[in-house]
């Protein structure tokens, strides 16, 4: 990961860990000891890291699919999805973000902290151990349905959101945020990304006051990034591969709100375009024939970036929590409209207009708007409209102009999921797992 300020990278604790074509010789089975020593910290707390980058290369397109941010092409095959997921539906028990990836990421930091703490380590790397298991928490929580840390029996599996103040999967990524704190200087890009993250986990478990405080810690211009890998595939930007015209075009923004809105707009945060050499996206969708291939400038290269933390992500988190708590609309309102009016419209060069709220309804409409439009590709969306449904926060999501039900039963006939299953592979393993899904 690389964190970035006005445009500057900060190297030093984070340099260790860009993602290279380095040649490495497998030296075989390490016995457990020698996990700990100082030439092996290394290793461990990167471990982590790639499953991470791993699980959100891929997980972050299937949510894409999920939330409706993009539209399915039809392809099932190399860097598509079943057809079930195309509809918007996660079958029970299906795997389709990455279970093994996000799990074994927390458990490679949680155990470089236990040996670490035993042995000792270098702030630096206590600090990575402590921030990958808080972001893998995260991700955690805000994809998947239930929680199976810590279940001695069928009945201990907890819900994996809205608990407020006890949240397994939540509750641990601020812990561990909290925990990255102590290494690392006060007011330091470092400490900005530990305090973000937190912010984000807290804003799930109703600690509106909490949010807010760490949110408006944070810079506007400060950005916190996964670093894909340009060299291994199971490392690149999934959005940008799978739709990269080489070979694949697996979706498309037809039908989607995110191309209305630039249409109408041209905010630049959603841009798109077609080739006429593309016309089409590969494959067929069910009940709708070939879509029409059109594609997003947010990710241009198989290497980018994507933010996991953002100053302006924080201006909405400060947003949020005014609202959540019955706040002034109008703050809350020049807070969601901080970060709509810094975007120059593709249109007319003027800057994107103000909304306007009457009331806290049209403020909250507002506030998970522009959160979609900023957010946008992210592998946020769904997990948004899940906790937004379960705290029964008011305002209207948006929708596209033609509802996708009556363009094809695949998606009347597959109800949306707003959250992934706990996978077969774990239930048939895990004797403390239910056998079936939910």
């Amino acid at each position: 990961m690389k964190i970035k300020q006005t445009g500057v990278v900060v190297a030093g604790a984070l340099s260790l860990m860009v993602l290279s074509g380095c040649d490495v010789t497998n030296p075989g089975p390490v016995q457990d000891e020698f996990l700990a020593v100082e030439a092996s910290q290394p290793g461990l707390v990167n471990g982590s890291f790639r499953r991470l980058a791993e699980t959100l290369s891929y997980g972050n397109y299937t949510t894409a699919i999920l939330s409706r941010e993009i539209f399915p092409g039809g392809q099932t095959g190399a860097f598509g999805h079943d057809v079930a997921v195309q509809g918007g539906a996660v079958l029970p028990g299906d795997d389709v973000g990455r279970w093994n990836d996000t799990q074994q990421a927390r458990f490679i930091a949680e155990t470089a902290i236990k040996r670490f703490t035993d042995v000792g380590a270098s702030d630096d790397l206590m600090y990575l151990a402590h921030l990958y298991a808080a972001f893998a928490y995260r991700t955690l929580g805000e994809w998947w349905c239930d929680a199976v840390i810590g279940a001695t029996d069928p009945d201990d599996i907890t819900p994996g959101t809205f608990e407020t103040g006890t949240d397994t999967y939540f509750q641990r990524a601020i812990d561990n945020f909290t925990a990255a704190l102590a290494y690392v200087p006060a007011g330091s890009d470092e400490a900005y990304a530990a305090i973000g993250g937190r912010a984000s986990a807290r804003l799930w478990l109703g600690q509106n006051a909490g949010a807010a405080t760490d949110a408006a810690m944070i810079p506007d211009d400060f950005e916190f990034n996964i670093q894909f890998d340009g060299q291994e595939q199971v490392y690149y930007n999934g959005i940008y591969w799978s739709n990269a015209q080489q070979p694949y075009l697996s979706w498309s923004m037809e039908n989607t709100w995110h191309k209305e809105y630039y249409d109408a707009t041209g905010d630049p945060r959603t841009e798109w375009f077609e080739d006429p050499a593309f016309p089409f996206a590969v494959g067929s969708l069910s009940g709708y024939g070939q879509v029409e291939w059109k594609n997003q400038t947010k990710y241009d290269e198989q290497g980018d970036d994507q933010r996991m933390v953002s100053g302006w992500e924080m201006r909405l988190v400060e947003a949020e929590a005014i609202l959540a708590q019955g706040g002034t609309v109008a703050t809350a309102l020049e807070l969601i409209n901080r970060v709509r009016r810094r975007n120059i419209s593709d249109l007319d060069g003027n800057p994107l207009p103000d909304y306007t709220a009457a009331n806290a309804t049209e403020a909250w409409q507002w506030l998970k708007q522009e959160r979609g439009i900023e957010l946008w590709l992210e592998g946020r969306r769904m997990g948004d409209e899940r906790r937004w449904a379960a705290d029964g926060t008011p305002g209207a999501l948006y929708q596209p102009s033609v509802a996708w039900e009556t363009l094809t039963p695949l998606f009347s006939d597959n109800p949306r999921s707003f959250c992934l299953d706990i996978p077969n592979s774990e239930r048939d393993s895990n004797p403390n797992v239910p056998s079936t899904g939910g």
